[in-house]
């Protein structure tokens, strides 16, 4: 980008020599001669300006998918995001530590965490969430669990980010927080937070939706391309809809699987990345 900066600012020092030579055979007006020697300076100036400080905005934001284990809640304790840029050093994201409930942020809802003005055409590669102590899980009866998280862990859990596309403007960074494989039942009653996370960059992604006949059973779902599944959960709240989300362009399948992790039904879906997939409703035989 520098480079066709420099060359622009010279083929624009070439025209201004140029016009100025016309100026000095055409007008012989002094005053006028300065005075259009001074607008083309200034169209030169401000064009200076203009590409010498070129910014990117952008975006991070976590999200979750529902869980076939009836969680009313899961709050995890947002101390701090750190990211990298083009595998450089991690550098803190100014954000205010926040209790985030993973449950109100399913079926393709996000919050904001934080912004980040980067320089065009940098790409975010690394990101490290740093979570606190004050985790709580509550579970469908409405008892609320304290969750320990490895300390290991607290210190920041690294998360490469998937990206089919070239940063040249403001782009938005997805978290991807898998609740239903992050919390685990210990055999005494109580649980940890083993965080399972994956990211994107937006941008060029795409989501595939839809509808499960019957409306009132939930399904896990699958969509594997190569060694890359990205998983989520039917929500019978709403009519058993599901959405899956950050899929890049590429033929996947599609697994249905009923709570006993049986197959019930697989479909094979051609995304291409940017626009998203309607499937309608799918019909599971019972």
């Amino acid at each position: 980008m520098k480079r066709a900066h420099d060359l622009l600012l010279t083929q624009m020092n070439n025209y201004l020599a140029s016009y100025i030579e016309y100026l000095n055979v055409k007008i012989k007006n002094n005053e006028m001669k300065r005075f259009f020697i001074g607008v083309a300076l200034l169209g030169i100036l401000s064009a200076c300006d203009n590409n010498s400080d070129d910014k990117a905005t952008v975006s991070f934001s976590l999200t979750d998918a529902p869980s076939l284990q009836g969680y009313q809640a899961l709050n995890v304790d947002v101390q701090g995001i750190e990211y990298a840029v083009d595998s450089g050093e991690f550098v803190s994201l100014p954000i205010t530590p926040a209790i985030v409930n993973l449950m109100d942020l399913t079926n393709g809802k996000d919050t904001l965490l934080g912004n980040v003005e980067l320089e065009a055409g940098q790409r975010v590669s690394q990101v490290r969430l740093i979570l606190g102590d004050n985790n709580t899980l509550v579970l469908a009866d409405g008892t609320e669990k304290n969750i320990k998280t490895p300390s290991a862990q607290t210190s920041g859990l690294k998360i490469n980010i998937q990206s089919d596309v070239n940063a040249t403007s403001g782009y938005k960074v997805m978290i991807d927080f898998d609740a239903e494989k992050s919390v685990v039942a210990k055999g005494n009653g109580t649980y940890s937070l083993k965080p399972v996370l994956r990211g994107y960059i937006v941008a060029n992604t795409s989501k595939v939706f839809g509808y499960i006949s019957p409306s009132k059973v939930p399904y896990r779902l699958m969509a594997i391309k190569g060694t890359d599944t990205i998983q989520t959960v039917s929500d019978t709240l709403l009519n058993n809809y599901f959405m899956l989300h950050g899929l890049i362009s590429g033929t996947y399948d599609i697994k249905f699987l009923n709570s006993k992790d049986s197959v019930c039904k697989t479909l094979t879906q051609e995304v291409h990345g940017g626009t998203n997939v309607d499937l309608g409703t799918v019909e599971i035989a019972q």
